[in-house]
């Protein structure tokens, strides 16, 4: 109730935005929710007040990126949104962080597999027996797995592979011969005469 009779007290909320050549831009009043939206990931906030100023840095523009957006996505984005033409550096920023965004990927493996053949790593992806470890190719000789590195040795071996730990340096991890053994017995006590 209260919110119909607010409403012809309260501006329409604005389709559109000022872009300006110093990497901002200007909206005049409320904007519309999709609008208001796309524009918070895009740009950071600067000031608020009758009108709210938003701020494009590569951070911005990455957060954007991060969010799925493509670069063609935000260039007809930011035409199709604001009454003022995009501006050059605009252009430029989101550009120069679109061709750098994703050419180094960060993702998470438990352990590797790494082997100068890459034709044993082929036979090893394909055998069914492998699934359950999570591997995929990550470069020629190298595949990650989804499995802890005790539970890919143990899984390799059980297919007819036999693997050696890897330390983080890339040695060898040498298990001791002696360290599944039973400790040596004592000799017996003497039985008293």
């Amino acid at each position: 109730h209260a919110a119909r009779l607010l409403a012809p007290l309260l501006p329409e909320p604005l389709d559109h935005v000022l872009l300006q050549a110093d990497l901002t831009a200007v909206a005049p009043g409320p904007l519309e929710r999709e609008l208001a939206d796309l524009l918070g990931v895009l740009a950071d906030v600067e000031s608020k007040g009758g009108a709210t100023v938003y701020r494009f840095t590569p951070g911005s523009v990455r957060r954007a990126l991060d969010a799925g957006q493509t670069a063609a996505d935000l260039h007809a984005f930011l035409t199709r949104r604001s009454r003022t033409p995009v501006p050059q550096p605009l252009t430029y920023l989101i550009d120069d962080v679109a061709r750098r965004h994703g050419r180094l990927r960060v993702g998470a493996a438990s352990a590797y597999v790494r082997c100068d053949d890459d034709a044993t790593l082929d036979e090893i992806l394909a055998d069914k027996r492998a699934a359950g470890l999570g591997l995929r190719r990550l470069a020629p000789t190298v595949l990650a797995a989804q499995a802890d590195p005790a539970v890919l040795l143990e899984g390799l071996r059980a297919i007819g592979f036999a693997p050696a730990a890897e330390s983080a340096a890339g040695d060898v991890v040498i298990a001791r011969a002696d360290s599944r053994r039973t400790p040596p017995r004592t000799a017996p006590e003497p039985v008293p005469d």
